[in-house]
C-alpha cells in the first residue's frame, strides 16, 4: 500500500467517530463507498441544506450525493484560484439533470471575483449567433470537459471567429494530447488549469499552467492510499463539499516523483479500476487500448464498442475501436487510416496482437465523424456494450 499525503492519526480517529454518528463510517474499519457518503451528506444537509447531484454515469452507475451549500469552494480557492478579478468565464459545462459541474464553475468564478456566462455547450450555429455577445462581454476564459472544450475549439477555428481566450479550466475526463492540441490551436498562448475528483467528493487534486501534462496535486488535509488496482481517499477538517474516510474511488493512480511546478503530492490518474475484461482467456485493460489509439497521430478521440461473448458473462467476444479526427469529413469507412490505427494498436498492445492473430475479426477499427456522448454531460463515453452479441467485423 502506497500513500500520497499524510493525515494525523488522531484526526483520522476523530473524523471516523464523527462520521459514525452520521451513519457513514467505513464498514468494519475498512472502506466506505457511495452509500456511506450519501447517508452522511443527507444527514448534514438536514441541518445546513445542500445541493443534490448525481454522477454522470459515463463509466459507472449513477450515484447521488448532497453537496455542501458552498460546494467547498472557499476552502478550494485557498489552494487553487484559476480565475481573478477582470476575468470573464464562458462556462461550457452542461446545466441541469443533477450534474453539478455547471453550477460549481459559476460559483467558482464569482468566488474568484470573476464574471461568468453560464452558457453550456455551444454548437457551430450557436457560436455564430452568440459571438457578438461573447465579444461584448469580454470573454477571456473557458471552463468545460476536455471533449467539449476540444469541440468548441474546433468550431472556433472552422468559423474563423476570434476570442481572446487566455485561460482554460478543465475537469471531468482526461485532457488527452489531441484535446490539448485542439485547444492550443484555437487559443494560442492560453494557460490551462485542471482538477480531478469525483461526484461524491468533488475536487480532490488540482493542476496549474506550470504542471506537467497529466499530473495533479493532492489538496491539503487529505490522504490517498493506493495499490495497483484501487485508491482510497480520506480527508479531515472543515469546509469540504463532502466528507470522505477511506472512500474507495473509481480510478487507479500512481505517485509522481516531481512536477515542474515544484508542488508536493503530485500524481497521475492511470484509468478506471473496473476496466479489465477477459478477452479470449486474456485479461485486457480497456483504458490501455484507448490511450494507445488516442496517441496515434491524426486521431482526435476514440471510444470502444464492446461485443459480448455469448458464452461467458462479462467477457469480450470482440471490440470495435471507433475513432475521429478533429477535421473529419463525412462519416464512413476510411480503410487506410483505420488500418494504420489498427496496426499501431496491435503493435503496442501485445495481448491484443496475439488475440487478433488467432481471431482476426475480433478486433475492428472504424473511423467516424461522431462518437457517442453522454446526454447529461456531453462527455465522450469511453466504452459501451453492443446490445446484440454479434461478431465484430472489420
Amino acid at each position: 500500500m502506497t500513500r500520497i499525503g499524510r493525515l494525523d492519526p488522531e484526526r483520522i480517529r476523530a473524523e471516523t467517530a464523527r462520521l459514525a454518528t452520521l451513519g457513514g463510517a467505513p464498514q468494519g474499519g475498512g472502506e466506505s463507498g457511495p452509500d456511506q457518503v450519501a447517508a452522511v451528506t443527507r444527514a448534514l444537509a438536514a441541518g445546513a441544506g445542500g445541493q443534490v447531484v448525481a454522477s454522470g454515469g459515463t463509466t459507472g452507475r449513477i450515484k447521488l450525493t448532497t453537496i455542501a451549500p458552498d460546494q467547498g469552494i472557499p476552502r478550494l480557492v485557498r489552494s487553487w484560484r484559476p480565475l481573478g478579478p477582470g476575468d470573464v468565464l464562458l462556462n461550457l459545462f452542461r446545466p441541469g439533470r443533477l450534474w453539478g459541474a455547471h453550477y460549481f464553475y459559476n460559483t467558482l468564478a464569482t468566488h474568484c471575483r470573476a464574471s461568468v456566462l453560464p452558457m453550456g455547450p455551444v454548437s457551430r450555429r450557436e457560436l455564430t449567433e452568440w459571438a457578438t455577445v461573447f465579444e461584448v462581454s469580454g470573454v477571456n476564459a473557458l471552463a468545460g470537459a476536455p471533449s467539449v472544450l476540444a469541440d468548441f475549439a474546433d468550431v472556433v477555428r472552422e468559423t474563423g471567429i476570434t476570442l481572446p481566450v487566455s485561460k482554460v479550466v478543465w475537469a471531468g475526463e482526461p485532457l488527452t494530447e489531441a484535446r490539448r492540441r485542439a485547444v492550443e490551436l484555437a487559443f494560442p498562448g492560453a494557460r490551462t488549469w485542471g482538477n480531478y475528483g469525483s461526484i461524491e467528493t468533488y475536487v480532490i487534486a488540482t493542476s496549474g499552467p506550470d504542471c506537467a501534462p497529466g499530473l495533479v496535486h493532492l489538496l491539503p488535509d487529505q490522504e490517498l492510499e493506493y495499490d495497483t488496482e484501487h485508491t482510497w481517499l480520506s480527508r479531515t477538517g472543515d469546509g469540504w463539499p463532502a466528507p470522505a474516510m477511506r472512500y474507495r474511488l473509481g480510478d487507479r493512480i500512481d505517485a509522481a516523483s516531481a512536477c515542474p511546478c515544484g508542488g508536493a503530492d503530485a500524481f497521475r490518474v492511470l484509468g478506471r479500476t473496473d476496466d479489465r475484461l477477459k478477452f479470449y482467456n486474456t485479461m485486457v485493460r480497456l483504458g490501455d487500448l484507448l490511450e494507445v489509439v488516442r496517441g496515434v497521430p491524426g486521431v482526435a478521440d476514440a471510444q470502444l464498442l464492446l461485443v459480448p461473448d455469448p458464452s461467458a458473462a462479462s467477457a469480450l467476444g470482440g471490440v470495435v475501436i471507433r475513432w475521429t479526427a478533429h477535421e473529419s469529413g463525412a462519416a464512413g469507412p476510411a480503410p487506410t487510416g483505420s488500418d494504420r490505427v489498427r496496426a499501431e494498436l496491435l503493435r503496442r498492445v501485445y495481448a491484443l496482437e496475439v488475440i487478433a492473430a488467432q481471431h482476426p475479426d475480433s478486433v475492428a477499427v472504424e473511423w467516424t465523424d461522431l462518437l457517442d456522448r453522454n446526454a447529461r454531460t456531453g462527455k465522450v463515453i469511453p466504452y459501451l456494450w453492443q446490445r446484440t452479441p454479434t461478431q465484430a467485423t472489420r
